[in-house]
């Protein structure tokens, strides 16, 4: 019988399909759905042009961040996944501006078109095709061939960021099939690990989108539970995880808790018409990232020997895959919370009614644990839900899911098959690196990080409305613009609620 699994770490990144970062990979599997057996994969070209194929040749930065609305998902895989082309070509052009509903939508949609004028470029829709060479990814591809690699594991909602990592925590986006940057109410696994008795971490590096939680640290005992990244290593070389932890990457906001830049591999922050082979990007970094969080683990042999690690990313981005959705899943309950509607009466980003009966797109998922054979493909159908569903399975078994889907969802620790823990583990040290501070290879701000900050000030004031959870905090002060001077108060806040939770 195979040890018990007591820890469980995920690393969600951000905006890459499979196919875009794994499709090429030489699998020795014979059940390994890339790129390089069967095709053609091909999609039409823009305007009646000629079909575009995938294949490999993408750079870490890309000219144009693709379009991954929930409008531009359900085009991207109409036909079998044939509008991908089409898609990023009209968002390139200028075509494919936000449009927005409620009672401020005509407004914001103004500020659009007088400040909001991307310069329109024509002919790189076939862009989206190219896929990465696995020497690029290199991490990723090795963890891939030596542990477990999922090939249907897709992301939950056909659309942004938000609502994929509301999925992951939540088992449902309360509704939402857009970024909506508000606070959630919505049960989360975490809550559901302390019900048990378990305990829970999240590491972060900067404003965590998983703040848009707000039970998860409006309690001195929940805000004891958020740590810096750079504790993720020691606490693993101690022994000293939870049940779970969840890692979240540097999204690099423009509202910030430190000066890093970026590792969160967002097509959107490697947008550069300047980069040049050899330049620094977030892409690399973020390689760095994942071997960071593995060669954490494997320093503790006893402590890796009963962990499995996921890595995965919220949403495929806008980029190609070639297998559809998964289809026939059940709606965890699509009525948005009172919260939600009462913004969404103010202002929405419009978009085509959705009933949540089927999945976004194909993402890279990839299983670790030295409990797992070498170049196990796993097919099982999942989806981000399977997250709360393993947690559940392993460390509340008595408890009620979260929502349908988490009910539904296939669990991923089963991957851990073996009696004795592996001893041939690859050594990925050679690409972990400190943290540095180079300028972002950026031209511009993403959207994404645009609403971190909308949410970073949204914790400010409710922080300072509670003094009581964070006395260090003074947020009157007239002259922050930013988050960057908080960082200290918000870490010396979490250390008193430690000591005094050590205390009891």
């Amino acid at each position: 019988m195979a040890p018990r699994i007591e820890h469980v770490v995920v690393l969600m990144l951000e905006n890459r399909s499979f196919d875009h970062m794994l499709g090429f990979l030489r699998h020795p599997s014979g059940d390994f759905d890339g790129l390089l057996r069967g095709g053609p994969y091909t999609n039409p070209g823009w305007d009646g042009g000629p079909p575009v194929a995938a294949a490999p040749g993408a750079t870490p930065v890309v000219p144009g961040d693709p379009d991954h609305s929930h409008d531009a998902a359900v085009e991207q895989f109409s036909g079998g996944n044939q509008g991908f082309v089409t898609s990023y070509e009209r968002k390139a052009r200028g075509l494919a501006h936000p449009r927005f509903g409620g009672l401020l939508g005509p407004l914001i949609e103004l500020g659009y078109r007088l400040f909001v004028r991307p310069t329109p470029v024509s002919g790189v829709g076939p862009r989206v095709m190219l896929c990465q060479d696995p020497a690029n990814v290199p991490v990723l591809a090795t963890l891939a061939l030596e542990f477990a690699v999922c090939t249907r594991w897709f992301c939950s909602v056909p659309g942004e960021t938000w609502p994929n990592r509301n999925y992951l925590h939540a088992a449902t986006s309360d509704g939402e099939t857009s970024i909506h940057p508000r606070f959630y109410t919505d049960p989360t696994v975490f809550e559901l690990l302390e019900e048990a008795g378990h305990g829970w971490r999240i590491y972060h590096d900067d404003v965590p989108q998983a703040w848009a939680f707000s039970n998860l640290w409006t309690s001195a005992g929940r805000l004891a539970n958020w740590h810096p990244f750079d504790d993720f290593a020691a606490h693993a070389a101690a022994g000293d995880l939870p049940a779970y932890c969840f890692v979240e990457p540097n999204h690099r906001p423009p509202v910030r808790l430190t000066d890093r830049p970026s590792n969160s591999q967002h097509p959107g922050n490697n947008v550069a018409s300047s980069w040049r082979p050899g330049d620094d990007t977030d892409f690399a970094r973020a390689e760095a990232l994942i071997a960071s969080v593995y060669e954490s683990l494997r320093g503790n042999p006893d402590l890796f020997a009963r962990t499995v690690l996921l890595i995965t990313y919220d949403e495929h981005g806008g980029l190609y895959d070639h297998v559809p959705p998964a289809r026939g899943l059940r709606d965890p309950g699509s009525r948005t919370g009172l919260l939600g509607r009462i913004l969404r009466f103010l202002a929405h980003k419009k978009s085509a009614a959705f009933d949540f009966s089927w999945s976004g797109g194909r993402v890279p998922a990839v299983v670790v644990s030295p409990l797992i054979p070498r170049g196990t493909v796993c097919a099982t159908v999942m989806e981000h839900a399977s997250v709360p569903a393993t947690l559940r399975a392993l460390f509340a078994p008595g408890r009620p899911p979260l929502t349908v889907r988490d009910a539904d969802a296939a669990r991923f620790d089963t991957l851990c098959s073996l009696d004795e823990p592996r001893a041939d583990l690859p050594d990925l040290s050679a690409y972990v690196r400190p943290a540095s501070t180079p300028a972002a290879v950026m031209d511009r701000l993403p959207g994404h990080v645009r609403d971190l900050a909308v949410l970073a000030r949204r914790v400010r004031a409710r922080l300072h409305a509670r003094p009581a959870l964070a006395p260090r905090l003074s947020w009157q002060a007239r002259d922050r613009s930013s988050l960057d001077a908080a960082l200290a108060d918000f870490r010396s806040a979490a250390a008193a609620a430690r000591r005094t939770r050590r205390s009891q």
